[in-house]
């Protein structure tokens, strides 16, 4: 009768009166009648529940806490804006010293949580509505027919319908009412309540659970909920069907945390399953472990253990020829692996070569992978040109084979070896076609998104844009060490430091070659990461005039100034140049620069030819040799020009500037003086107190043009303070004359004061330093 009036009121309601119902779950009027005629004004849970803004306001003005930013966003998180949960964790707070801690493990089981909502919720509900609860409450999600798979009933869809209108605790996912879960703070209470109350029902709920995702094609939860029921024989079918699939969608991390709680006995029975374990401690830089697995799933093999699943056969006969290639094949390619990561390119090239030659042509996600290795042999044996050959062709295929994580991976691979042809262009161009594809795909917060973003950024720190260099690096690193990929990692830690060392920020390059050294004594990092990181200290070193450091490293190390020079140590080699040079012994650099030289034209390693070549000028300039250092200089203006090679120049300092100023200053092409002047633009006005070898930063300065020697001889004079009466007395010109020599300087040299214009005359070596 009360409902039947208020509808009869609400039909005949006049126009200047408006009613308000404040109650837990809709009544039974017509809400969506009034819905649609515009009559309606709604206040939901979504709209009552606090903002972080709110909730800040409530926890320290009228609660009077002290909750730093990061805790009231955390608790926000945990109860959702619901306020009686935010009071209720306000009460628990108060008077605690340790309120983040708390704030941690802040749950459905507080005390004071389980009391309310036992209290005001669970306990005014029918007996039918509790069992629903407590049986559908082992699922983070559910629908319809998964609430019936759980519960033996057939009324599940008419269930959570009542249960949204009765707004208890329940938040639907979609607009189609098909998908809900619980509130985070109820449903964790529900789940204590079952465990308590019917502990021996949560395994079968469990079993339900898996069996109705495993049938409605979600083989995550289904994988999940088998595991948490203990069917663990079951949850390794599961794995081995589904692991090709999470493997290519870089869902590495399940497939780890999955394995990991499989009995150890289990795992290494089956081979795929050993498989997965071996990849997963070869990415951890677990090598030796790697390799046990890699024995156990030969050993299994052997055995001719088979599993039902669509990899093996469907009992414990014998493996199919296929089958055991397609093993074998796995098998060899994860040990090229291995072998890249311990820089031994003979074991590459025979184990990626026998992968290929083991894996069926349909098995293109691990033939994909083993091109990818095949790749890293040629790139590991100098030979760019054919590295780059292969890593099209696995690019290509794991483009083919849908395996949007290896795609990931060959593409980066190509950007590495584009970088050393010196296309700084085509790689930035890839890293922007990967990181939209990592974005489709869901891995733009993955440790592949990371290594990407580093390479992007060294890139961008070449081409001399330092600020956005930075903030890639850095994004790069924090994705990096999310994972657990030791060669993912120290590259981009690599590549950071490289971004670091063009900004000036010596220090900073330095810690992160720590932070390298101490993840080293952790686990294996592959050599080719240590001898980069060992040329780059040595750079730093060289930086800073600490030749001494240089020289007793040296004397340590395994680098012969007249022997083979590997190409994994090549890098090493181009440092210990520079030693020579700056610790003037001129004949042993220029003779180890010319046999650099020699292997990086053989490789086709444009971007090493580059700095080699930058030190050949400068070894030239320094035996007062204009002649063949500006040859040397030209050549690598021609190699470096199409690339856009910026930093690779204004790392030198002064010494480059004045070779740069003295090639503009001489008979070159048109479209190469463009871009000695753009190199020349670049060059920081270095600050008295900031003489470094290795200048900072500043912003970029007008094209200028070579000055006059009679401008030079104005400029020098000004530098040693003359006035401009005392420069026209000395030089023998008109006063009038002096002011126009100065403003021609002013405009080619783009400064609008006396101390600009010696300032930036010093960085481009036209004057002398003091």
């Amino acid at each position: 009768p009360v409902h039947d009036a208020l509808v009869f009121l609400l039909d005949n309601l006049p126009p200047q009166l408006h009613l308000v119902i404040a109650t837990r779950e809709d009544p039974p009027i017509q809400v969506s009648r009034l819905r649609a005629r515009g009559q309606l004004t709604e206040l939901r849970a979504v709209d009552l529940r606090f903002t972080e803004a709110e909730t800040a306001d409530f926890l320290n003005r009228v609660m009077g806490l002290d909750l730093s930013a990061e805790d009231i966003a955390a608790l926000e998180t945990r109860t959702e804006g619901w306020i009686a949960g935010l009071q209720l964790a306000a009460i628990s707070i108060k008077g605690r010293q340790d309120a983040s801690r708390f704030i941690e493990s802040f749950s459905g089981s507080n005390r004071l949580v389980v009391d309310y909502l036992i209290e005001e919720i669970l306990d005014q509900q029918p007996e039918k509505i509790r069992t629903f609860l407590l049986q559908t409450a082992i699922c983070d999600r559910f629908t319809g027919s998964l609430c019936d798979a759980l519960t033996g009933q057939d009324s599940g869809q008419q269930t959570l319908e009542n249960l949204e209108r009765a707004n208890l605790f329940i938040v639907p996912l979609d607009n189609e009412r098909r998908w809900y879960r619980y509130h985070h703070l109820f449903c964790e209470l529900l789940r204590q309540h079952l465990r308590q109350r019917r502990p021996d029902s949560v395994t079968t709920l469990h079993k339900h659970a898996s069996v109705w995702y495993e049938q409605n094609g979600f083989a995550n939860e289904a994988i999940e909920h088998s595991l948490r029921a203990e069917e663990f024989e079951r949850a390794a079918r599961l794995i081995e069907v589904q692991a090709d699939s999470f493997w290519q969608r870089g869902k590495q991390t399940n497939l780890r945390q999955w394995l990991n709680l499989l009995p150890a006995e289990l795992v290494v029975s089956k081979p795929y399953l050993c498989i997965l374990r071996a990849w997963d401690q070869f990415t951890s830089g677990r090598q030796e472990s790697a390799e046990e697995y890699l024995k156990a799933a030969e050993k299994a093999l052997s055995a001719n253990y088979g599993s039902a699943t669509g990899l093996f056969p469907a009992s414990r006969d014998q493996l199919t020829a296929n089958d055991k290639m397609k093993i074998q094949g796995r098998v060899a390619a994860i040990r090229a692996f291995l072998a890249f990561t311990q820089g031994d390119v003979d074991e590459i090239l025979r184990y990626s070569l026998k992968a290929l030659e083991f894996l069926p042509d349909m098995d293109q996600t691990w033939r994909s992978a083993a091109a990818v290795v095949l790749g890293d042999f040629y790139s590991l044996s100098g030979e760019v040109a054919k590295a780059h050959l292969v890593r099209m062709e696995a690019l290509q295929a794991s483009k083919e084979a849908g395996n949007t994580y290896m795609t990931l991976i060959a593409g980066m691979k190509l950007a590495l070896t584009l970088r050393e042809l010196g296309q700084l262009e085509q790689v930035i161009q890839i890293c922007q076609q990967q990181f939209q594809l990592a974005n489709e795909s869901g891995l733009s917060k993955s440790e592949l998104a990371g290594w990407l973003l580093a390479i992007w950024g060294e890139v961008l720190a070449e081409r001399n844009d330092l600020d956005e260099a930075l903030d890639k690096a850095e994004q790069g690193i924090r994705l990096a060490e999310r994972g657990r990929d030791v060669a993912i990692l120290g590259w981009s830690f690599l590549c950071l430091t490289r971004v670091l060392f063009a900004r000036g920020d010596l220090a900073g390059a330095e810690e992160i070659i720590r932070k390298i050294e101490d993840f080293a004594r952790e686990v294996l990092v592959p050599p080719w990461i240590t001898n980069l990181l060992s040329a780059w200290q040595l750079r730093i070193w060289l930086a800073q005039d600490r030749l001494n450091a240089v020289s007793d490293w040296l004397e340590n190390g395994e680098l012969k100034l007249n022997g083979y020079i590997p190409y994994l140590h090549e890098k090493e080699y181009i440092v210990l140049a520079r030693f020579l040079l700056a610790n003037g012994q001129f004949d042993e650099a220029a003779n180890l620069a010319k046999r650099l030289l020699e292997t990086a034209e053989a490789g086709g390693r444009i971007s090493r030819m580059i700095e080699i070549l930058i030190i050949q000028a400068l070894l030239f300039q320094a035996q007062s040799d204009s002649i063949q250092s500006m040859k040397a200089l030209e050549r690598t203006i021609t190699l470096a020009q199409s690339g856009g090679f910026v930093r690779v120049f204004l790392d030198e300092g002064p010494r480059m500037a004045s070779l740069l100023y003295e090639a503009l200053s001489s008979e070159i092409e048109p479209d190469q003086a463009d871009y000695v002047q753009r190199l020349l633009a670049a060059f920081p006005v270095e600050k008295p107190e900031q003489r470094q070898r290795t200048p900072l930063q500043s912003d970029e300065f007008e094209l200028i043009e070579p000055l006059t020697d009679r401008e030079i001889e104005v400029l020098r004079l000004i530098a040693e303070g003359l006035s401009r009466q005392e420069i026209a007395s000395q030089l023998f010109l008109s006063l009038n004359t002096v002011k126009a020599h100065a403003r021609n300087i002013y405009g080619k040299l783009g400064v609008h004061s006396q101390m600009q214009a010696v300032g930036k005359a010093r960085a481009l070596g036209v004057l002398e330093n003091k």
